[in-house]
């Protein structure tokens, strides 16, 4: 599990019924997490006041939360209703029986998650969060580049290789020798582009 100061601990349930008053929920989402969602804890708050670190520019505190699933594979809209709920970043830590995950969003669009408990580095709130979001995601973050850099360049890696399976998918059920030719022809070059990305 994760390993935090004692100082941290926060320890406080919070009512499924607050999430879904605070966000507006629909029927439909509050029956979601009435059936899929055990209980939600805030289980730390990582802070200047909590811990020793200076106080970020970007990330004012840190806050760790616990979602106890009543199954393997929530529903899409649990988190992003908590995270709209608690106006901080928030590193999420879904436990389902023995199985435990942790998940951070780096925006609205990027989220991580991984099996491995990422530990607390950095000297300020924005190096700690920065920290998570690097050990969560498995980011490399290149010499010169800032990891807003770093992810920017990943999303743009991943939609460059979703380019090329749909390609090279249209390529092999082409039937007519000159079009499959075109298509072989632009594959190359957006495996050159590629590689631009390393």
């Amino acid at each position: 599990m994760l390993d935090l100061p004692v100082s941290t601990r926060y320890g406080r349930i919070i009512a499924k019924e607050r999430i879904c008053d605070l966000v507006g929920a629909d029927a439909e989402l509050r029956e979601v997490f009435k059936t899929q969602v055990e209980r939600i804890r805030w289980t730390n708050k990582i802070s200047p006041a909590t811990v020793n670190i200076a106080q970020g520019e970007l990330v004012e505190e840190i806050q760790v939360v616990e979602i106890t699933l009543r199954t393997p594979v929530p529903d899409k809209r649990i988190i992003p209703a908590v995270r709209k709920a608690i106006p901080y970043k928030t590193m999420f830590i879904l436990l389902n029986g023995a199985d435990v995950s942790y998940v951070v969003h780096h925006d609205s669009n990027t989220a991580f998650s991984s099996i491995l408990p990422p530990k607390l580095i950095g000297t300020d709130t924005d190096s700690v969060w920065a920290n998570f979001v690097i050990q969560i995601g498995e980011i490399k973050v290149a010499d010169g580049q800032s990891l807003d850099e770093q992810i920017t360049v990943l999303k743009e890696r991943e939609k460059l290789m979703r380019k090329i399976e749909r390609l090279d998918k249209q390529m092999r059920t082409e039937n007519q020798p000159r079009r499959k030719w075109d298509l072989n022809e632009e594959l190359k070059k957006l495996w050159k582009e590629l590689e631009s990305y390393g």
